[in-house]
């Protein structure tokens, strides 16, 4: 995929808008803020426009994705991963890398955006006061969620709060704690002046953060900064009190769980009540990139969790079963994370519904007749099973059956056959509405849900030494996922609470969401379970064959838990911004 490299210190000079929908954010698009267009109506607004659209660029595209998923227990290893993230490579995960340097340049930027917003807000005339308050609030929300993600990708990080519109060489990193303190200080100022709801705003609000948004926030930066080095004694307590104060009031803020985890990824729901923050896309190519050889404000997520499946016989590739792309394969831990104690053969994940609707292990028949795809059967039917990833190991029986079908056989993948050409797919992100057969997706694309504020707080409640609140909030969401009629044999006791089961547990409710890094780095697992759960590089000989695992467990080191900084800020600045320990 062809790589965007943004010009220019991210740390200077102007910020440019992109395009913007005005069913989504009302407003017109300007190329260039300056101070003096900032301090009008139109100027404040397409300003808070242009750092949402920032949003764009550092969630659902390619390098962003490999840096917040990539080389965890979650996932290993796909057939086309090439940045070094997903075996720690040193060769590639460096200062050069352009992942880190494209990231931090493009967040750098919109938190630019955002202090020009913050900053001249308040000398705009012709706006009512509660509308100035709410931009404000908005743009510090979202200003404290950039920094959020810098101080965990990288540690300390330059702290900027207000506007830079001239070039300069004096940076230098602050403290982390300094910058958990300026995130905590925005989101608590957003409590303060944003709706409840996203109905809350004058014009439609689909896509705007809101006091909810605020909350979860703050209790997941307090359960993030309570294991650094920055951490507070109260940060549990706060993590605790924020999260319960968004479940016990999700009616006045207009969330709540689906009632059917099928129905938290369903397309056309992004916008749902257990959605607290996403990212808007749509197809307008001024407003979504549309380009397949571009990360530019796209939303790429469909291609990346892909397996081969135009390999396989009667299957071509297609707009439903997307783009493979795969630079994601999961792990064996993930897969198996969904068994409970006691299945075994067809039982084997059918309590814990979330792997049978999110990940899909059936491929139907697209390709058939004459020259049918890969070799396939000429009288298959359209619509017929094509291949299927079992799960499980298959009996005799059971494969006679298969070969005998009336229909003739599919293939049949089992376990020993898996490699990150075939595995099963996580199909979270999946796009039947894609406007061609490589093109990324229309779909707003989900970066905070209530799911996880149960996940907070049953966290912050078990440090707290508060375990039957935090068993009682980790068994809502397992009963959620329970298939009927067994929704109680998703229960756990508080003797099974542990961090261990909180992190298997946010794997199998969060994977693929963008943020399984920053929970291995947060509690210290990174290297532990990337060295337990992340099986080394082998050549699978069972077909259909290829290559499996990767070098992570081999490579990955105690600096791993911070990304390198890049060289280009490191050179701009004259050495002030300097490297973290271990890179080059």
């Amino acid at each position: 995929m062809k790589k965007v490299l943004l010009t220019g210190s991210a740390l200077a000079l102007l910020m440019a808008v992109t395009g913007c929908d005005k069913d989504i954010l009302d407003e017109n698009p300007r190329s260039i803020l300056v101070p003096s267009f900032l301090g009008t109506p139109e100027g404040v607004q397409a300003g808070l426009t242009g750092v949402y659209s920032g949003l764009r660029n550092v969630y659902g595209n390619e390098e962003a994705e490999y840096m917040a998923v990539q080389g965890t227990d979650e996932w290993m290893r796909g057939f086309a991963a090439t940045q070094g993230y997903e075996d720690y490579n040193q060769a590639l995960l460096n200062s050069q890398n352009s992942a880190v340097t494209n990231q931090w340049a493009i967040i750098y930027r919109y938190i630019n955006g955002a202090n020009g917003v913050i900053q001249y807000a308040g000398t705009v005339q012709g706006l009512p006061p509660a509308t100035i308050s709410q931009v404000v609030g908005q743009a510090k929300l979202l200003r404290a969620n950039f920094y959020f993600m810098l101080v965990q990708y990288f540690g300390d990080v330059p702290l900027m709060l207000s506007f830079v519109d001239a070039p300069t060489k004096d940076i230098v990193r602050a403290p982390k704690a300094d910058v958990y303190n300026a995130i905590i200080a925005d989101l608590n100022d957003a409590l303060g002046s944003l709706p409840d709801k996203t109905t809350g705003y004058a014009a439609n609000g689909t896509g705007r953060v809101t006091r909810a948004t605020a909350l979860h926030l703050l209790a997941k930066v307090h359960l993030t900064r309570a294991t650094s080095t920055a951490r507070q004694s109260d940060d549990y307590a706060k993590a605790k009190q924020y999260a319960e104060e968004l479940i016990t009031n999700r009616a006045r803020y207009g969330v709540d769980l689906e009632a059917d985890v099928a129905d938290v990824f369903r397309e056309g729901n992004e916008n749902g009540k257990e959605v607290l923050m996403n990212v808007q896309f749509n197809q307008d190519p001024t407003f979504t990139g549309q380009d397949p050889f571009s990360p530019t404000g796209a939303n790429q997520t469909n291609f990346f969790f892909r397996s081969r499946y135009d390999l396989l016989p009667n299957m071509v590739r297609d707009i439903p079963n997307g783009r493979p792309y795969g630079r994601f394969c999961p792990t064996p831990f993930l897969l198996d994370s969904y068994i409970l104690p006691g299945e075994t053969g067809r039982t084997l994940r059918s309590t814990d519904t979330r792997y049978n609707k999110w990940f899909t292990t059936v491929y139907r028949v697209n390709s058939t007749g004459q020259g049918a795809a890969n070799g396939g059967r000429t009288n298959a039917v359209l619509g017929d099973t094509a291949a299927w990833y079992t799960g499980r190991p298959l009996s005799a029986a059971e494969k006679a059956r298969i070969a005998a079908r009336p229909n003739g056989p599919f293939t049949v993948i089992e376990p020993a056959g898996y490699s990150n050409l075939f595995s099963p797919v996580m199909n979270k992100y999946d796009d039947a509405t894609r406007t061609a057969v490589n093109n990324p997706s229309d779909r707003p694309l989900i970066v905070y849900r209530f799911a996880e504020t149960y996940l907070i707080a049953a966290e912050a409640n078990m440090y707290l030494n508060n375990t039957g609140p935090a068993v009682t909030q980790i068994n809502t969401l397992r009963e959620r996922a329970g298939a009927t009629g067994r929704k109680t044999q998703m229960d756990i006791t508080a003797s099974q609470l542990n961090i261990d089961f909180i992190l298997d547990e946010r794997a199998r409710e969060l994977c693929g969401e963008q943020m399984r890094y920053f929970d291995l780095v947060r509690t210290n697992k990174l290297v532990e379970r990337v060295r337990a759960k992340v099986p080394p590089s082998s050549n699978v000989t069972t077909p259909p064959a290829g290559p499996y695992g990767s070098d992570a467990a081999r490579n990955i080191k105690d600096f791993h838990v911070l990304r390198p900084i890049p060289q280009t800020e490191i050179d701009r600045t004259a050495g002030k911004i300097t490297q973290n320990p271990g890179y080059n």
